[in-house]
């Protein structure tokens, strides 16, 4: 439900675009594209109250310590020492914003109030050491509405509004304790409003009338609280201290009221900024992937002791991306997204002698996030009128977090026996993965009509290193794995098909594939002298849809009226 209202929030944001500037979308098939004229830098009045929605990517953290009542390990002599965790807390959000703004010449002040909703939760180990083979406890948190309410102060050059942020910051948090041997179906659990402060900055850009769009990053601090706890047949005070924090990470739209400016208006745009022209935009996508993990035998290293496989892990995410390009031929591109992953399977499978007979499970998974970044520069070097052609280098960032919960025998083996020990509910196995590559690439565009373009972009990943951790929440011993790795020959290709609506707004269709893989892995086990061999493969592939506008001399101005 949650994944649902934040792509319709961000379809909205596309749509809103689409009507805003450019009310007469219905005939625009009909009408020739002019010829642009040269772009001219004009002053800007940002007074006003203005309203808009935004998309984006939550990534923060709790960290839980200081137990006390039910989770404290002095409850059992053999118990080892409290476990202080720290882990993620991370997912898509959407939401809404309301402001003012004033001018006085180039600088501008502001309040901004603002709400985000969205599935942020995350795990980590942490309690006392109570669980099924004397595993930690998984502590989770689930962050409901994150609002904020601050003040802003800008300098405004051309079209564009610097600006710096700050204020309070409100999170609503639930909190919970599954332990799989003393309360499988009813979780501990707590709940609290949590008040802190944050800080931001970002950039807003004048599309032309009434609206801007903006991109911004906020740092929302909540300190520490100590969360009581109801505990199942425990009656005493339980409770753990904890912090939170969160980064967030916004692209979002704005529409202003006013119908004019005053007389105030911002300072001209740097010169350099006329050899300069691009686009901007956001992206909404649809996409599924696969991991697998091989572990191989400490001593005989041949032998294939077992292996994870997370199949058909789909999901929605929302995506912003920008390109610029100099008169020269040198241009810079890049993107930033996230991925709700709305859940599937994951199978767990030991081989002989390791395990014998062979042993085959299944469990369910769902709570997946992915976070994802790219950035190149690089040079046209074939240039004509409806065509370009280019080569670049750059860099990729991927991370992966998935949960499987509850085990299933489906093949040979009893690793799941007895069953009645591991419900559903229970969070087994947890996979982290993290991915940095280089980018060897090259991509063009061509007009196929005076409205539609294709572009499309290859990508070598000659060197891709890797670093994932495994939690294995019903064994302490491994909890968590640490597995590291290297890899070679991996690739990525992307193809987007766009029209043009008038000479500023495209919206387009696109498709992507990407491979990692790290043929050199391995992980160090407790008490073994070697280090295991061990290989990773991540795929993912994809479709979505986009929105982008165009700046620079390449587009016509725009009067912005605010």
């Amino acid at each position: 439900m949650v994944t649902r209202r934040i792509a319709g929030s961000a379809l909205a944001a596309i749509s809103m675009i689409f009507v805003g500037l450019n009310p007469h979308v219905a005939g625009a098939a009909d009408l020739p594209i002019a010829e642009a004229p040269v772009f001219t830098a004009v002053g800007v009045n940002w007074d006003g109250f203005y309203a808009g929605i935004h998309g984006g990517f939550a990534v923060g953290s709790s960290t839980w310590s200081s137990p006390t009542g039910y989770f404290v390990s002095d409850r059992d002599e053999d118990a080892l020492p409290d476990v202080q965790g720290k882990g993620p807390q991370d997912g898509l959000l959407g939401g809404l914003q309301v402001g003012y703004n004033r001018q006085f010449g180039a600088f501008v002040l502001g309040f901004e109030a603002d709400a985000s909703f969205g599935p942020l939760d995350g795990y980590t180990v942490c309690g006392a050491v109570v669980g099924l083979g004397g595993s930690g406890d998984p502590c989770h948190v689930t962050t409901g509405p994150l609002a904020s309410a601050a003040g802003r102060f800008g300098y405004a050059l051309g079209r564009t509004l610097v600006f710096v942020k700050g204020g309070v910051a409100f999170a609503s948090d639930q909190y919970d304790v599954i332990n799989p041997s003393s309360f499988p179906f009813n979780p501990a659990q707590g709940s609290a409003g949590l008040f802190g402060w944050t800080i931001g900055a970002g950039l807003e850009y004048a599309l032309g009338g009434n609206w801007s769009a903006k991109g911004e990053y906020d740092y929302y601090d909540f300190g520490t609280r100590t969360i009581g706890f109801t505990v199942p047949g425990y009656p005493s005070f339980n409770s753990f201290s904890i912090r939170r924090d969160q980064h967030l990470a916004k692209f979002g739209l704005n529409y202003r009221f006013a119908d004019t400016g005053g007389s105030d208006v911002s300072a001209p745009a740097p010169v350099i900024i006329s050899d300069v022209t691009g686009e901007f935009g956001g992206r909404v996508g649809f996409s599924n992937g696969r991991y697998r993990e091989n572990l191989f035998d400490s001593t005989n290293t041949q032998q294939l002791n077992s292996r994870l496989t997370w199949a058909n892990q789909t999901g929605v995410s929302l995506e912003s991306f920008a390109r610029a390009d100099h008169v020269s031929g040198i241009f810079a591109k890049g993107y930033f997204g996230g991925i709700d992953l709305l859940g599937s399977h994951m199978n767990d499978e030991d081989f002989p002698p390791a395990e014998d007979p062979y042993s085959n499970t299944i469990g369910a998974t769902s709570r997946g996030r992915d976070l994802y970044a790219s950035a190149d520069i690089g040079y046209s070097f074939l240039r004509a009128s409806t065509w370009r052609l280019g080569g670049f280098l750059g860099y990729h960032y991927y991370s992966q977090r998935m949960n499987a919960f509850g085990c299933t025998q489906i093949g040979g083996g009893s690793v799941c026996e007895p069953a009645d020990l591991i419900p559903g509910n229970a969070l087994v196995l947890g996979q982290t993965e993290y991915w940095q590559a280089a980018r060897v690439g090259i991509g063009g565009d061509v007009l196929l009509t005076d409205r539609l373009k294709l572009a499309a972009e290859a990508v070598w990943l000659p060197y891709m290193s890797y670093r994932g951790t495994d939690n294995h929440w019903l064994r302490s011993d491994i909890n968590p794995q640490l597995d590291t790795g290297h890899g070679v020959n991996g690739f990525q290709t992307e193809s987007v098909l766009s029209y043009a609506l008038n000479e500023r707004i495209d919206v387009g269709v696109g498709a992507r594939y990407w491979l990692f893989q790290a043929q050199h892995g391995s992980t160090q086990f407790p008490d073994v002298e070697n280090r295991s061999p061990m290989n990773f493969i991540s795929s993912r592939y994809g479709a979505f849809v986009q929105a982008s506008y165009k700046f620079g001399d390449a587009a016509a101005p725009v009067v912005a009226k605010y």
